[in-house]
């Protein structure tokens, strides 16, 4: 099971592949989740936001979540879905997960109407009713403020705060007091990781690790040995891909992972509304993006390579 030290990583958000029709690609889910265990990734979270739950059916959420367990059996690594979002969705698919024997669960931000009280009540209500280690996804201070924040991680089944939140201070009076409680997991990617990090996060959140793992989990490592520098370095080459996705209201947060994804030669496939696919005239500056971190990824894969060769 999911603990808070388990946390210390890079937890992959994983995407949702589906075929031409629409439907899910489960045997693409299995082989994704054998690419990145191959690479070193520990935690995986399927059917969160990278991976559209929002407009999944609960019949896919279960689909797609035992296609993970499926494939992550007999290894090190960590199924943790997301559920949600809402109250009474998050209960049905907190259950569906129970039933699968994942290793904890993500609750996805409130998107309805809600009150900070109301999501107080409400988020330990789920984690105590689903009865697995929790993450909770914190995006928005005014329902779910510093100091309910602080409370809701002293609650038994939560393990983990995502923050995803702008704002460092209000993170670091988190941290001060909750990370004894929660593992602190900075939830905006490998942009602005390293300045959460160095305030207390104790890993970070990916999209990009679907298509090039080794460099996210670069990131953490070399930050953790002291290599500021190469930490950054590697930052750099990543950030023009996540301003490609913030661009035009993120009209292609999920769809460029596809994209990107396809190129791998990994399962993607295209999105479902109300996402939309990237449109062809913005492909090749996608393409030229991926040249340059597929060759980072391979490079690190060739020194990782020698250096267990070496060992």
């Amino acid at each position: 099971m999911l603990t808070n030290e388990n946390c210390a990583s890079v937890l992959v958000v994983s995407i949702t592949p589906r075929n031409v029709d629409g439907s899910v690609d489960l045997e693409g889910a299995r082989s994704n989740v054998r690419f990145l265990g191959e690479q070193g990734v520990d935690i995986v979270m399927p059917m969160c936001g990278t991976g559209l739950v929002y407009d999944a059916t609960l019949e896919e959420f279960e689909a797609v979540t035992g296609a993970f367990m499926d494939a992550a059996a007999g290894s090190d690594m960590q199924v943790v879905p997301g559920i949600g979002p809402g109250y009474g969705r998050s209960l049905e698919m907190g259950h569906i997960a129970r039933s699968l024997n994942v290793d904890g669960v993500m609750i996805m931000p409130i998107v309805g109407p809600a009150s900070a009280r109301g999501v107080r009540q409400g988020l330990q209500s789920i984690a105590e009713k689903v009865g697995l280690p929790t993450i909770l996804y914190q995006r928005r201070l005014d329902i779910m403020p510093v100091d309910q924040v602080i409370e809701l991680c002293r609650v038994d089944e939560v393990v983990g705060l995502k923050y995803a939140v702008d704002d460092i201070a209000s993170f670091e009076r988190i941290v001060d007091v909750a990370a004894g409680d929660a593992a602190m997991i900075c939830g905006m990617a490998e942009d602005p990781c390293l300045d959460y990090l160095a305030k207390g996060a104790v890993g970070f959140s990916s999209g990009m690790a679907n298509f090039v793992p080794l460099m996210s989990l670069e990131i953490l490592q070399n930050f953790i040995d002291g290599n500021r520098g190469e930490a950054e370095r590697l930052r750099q080459l990543m950030v023009p891909f996540e301003d490609f996705r913030g661009e035009n209201a993120a009209r292609y947060s999920g769809s460029l992972l596809h994209a990107a994804m396809n190129q791998a030669g990994l399962a993607g496939g295209p999105v479902i509304p109300f996402a939309e696919d990237v449109a062809a005239d913005d492909l090749p500056r996608l393409k030229a993006m991926l040249d340059l971190l597929f060759a980072e990824n391979y490079k690190l894969l060739a020194v990782n390579a020698a250096a267990i060769q070496s060992a």
